[in-house]
């Protein structure tokens, strides 16, 4: 305090001892680190509506920091010479692209938001591949491969459902158990629905495959926020009851927002081998 006071007075400027003292403090708030990295994760925002974590320490595996989460960020900027592109539509699996960097591929029923979601993920990019989006469920037919800076490739996969055509299935089914480079999928849930008897299959399936994956919940910008804490209580239940491959930690996102997409980023950069993390509460993903 007396080196601000000398400062004033040696400006012409009488300020009190108390003056000081405020000066001093909003000093000191201003240099306080950044906010706890567990905010960038939508989850953080329905914690005040339960006493007990929503997510339990032992399940809270995945703790980037928030440097940690920029770099994450950082790998899908699209930059020249370093591109985001769109590589191969595939129906059958003899037409795969053949790669050896590792794959993550999105999984869940139609209209559920996974183009919305890819296309999210690229959000920031201008010249990032343009992925159609439609309002009829559906629209991805194909497998579709997009090759971030060759460092690994993101699988749009077709939507499965009640009306899907025998071809989807086994083009999914096969790639999911056969593709050597897949590291980890993603199950997509809509969080205005929660888990439906769809999702449930489709849980079943992963877990029959015995690979790594984990839950996405999309579209938390739609619910009440009360419905939305519900809808993922029943996930976190359903993973603890049912599943011994699932990762234990879901995620948030939604894709107009943007919220949740960067902590998802960091994931994958990280499940890909792109992304190494120093964070002491992080264990092996």
């Amino acid at each position: 305090m007396t080196r601000v006071l000398s400062l004033f007075q040696n400006l012409g400027i009488h300020v009190t001892k108390s003056r000081c003292a405020a000066i001093n403090c909003i000093r000191a708030n201003s240099n306080q680190t950044s906010p706890d990295p567990w905010s960038v994760n939508p989850i953080k925002d329905l914690q005040d509506l339960v006493a007990i974590p929503i997510v339990k320490e032992n399940y809270q595996v995945f703790n980037p920091s928030l440097r940690e989460i920029e770099r994450g960020h950082e790998l899908f900027k699209q930059k020249a010479g370093r591109e985001i592109t769109m590589i191969k539509s595939v129906v059958s699996l003899e037409r795969l692209p053949e790669q050896n960097i590792p794959e993550v591929s999105f999984v869940g029923q139609s209209n559920v938001g996974k183009s919305s979601l890819i296309s999210a993920l690229f959000n920031h990019s201008k010249d990032s591949p343009h992925i159609k989006i439609g309002k009829k469920p559906g629209l991805t037919k194909t497998l579709l491969f997009f090759e971030v800076k060759k460092l690994f490739t993101l699988v749009d996969m077709p939507g499965y459902g009640k009306k899907m055509p025998t071809y989807y299935m086994k083009s999914m089914h096969g790639y999911l158990k056969t593709r050597n480079v897949l590291c980890r999928s993603f199950l997509l849930v809509d969080s205005e629905m929660g888990l439906c008897d769809v999702d449930k299959e489709g849980l079943r399936m992963m877990e029959d495959l015995a690979k790594p994956y984990a839950i996405v919940l999309t579209k938390i910008d739609k619910p009440r926020r009360s419905v939305l804490l519900k809808n993922l209580l029943e996930v976190l239940d359903y993973i603890n009851k049912h599943t011994h491959i699932c990762f234990p930690q879901p995620f948030l996102v939604s894709s107009p927002s943007l919220s949740g997409i960067k902590y998802l980023q960091t994931f994958i950069a990280h499940t890909t081998g792109n992304l190494h993390l120093a964070s002491k509460n992080t264990e092996q993903t």
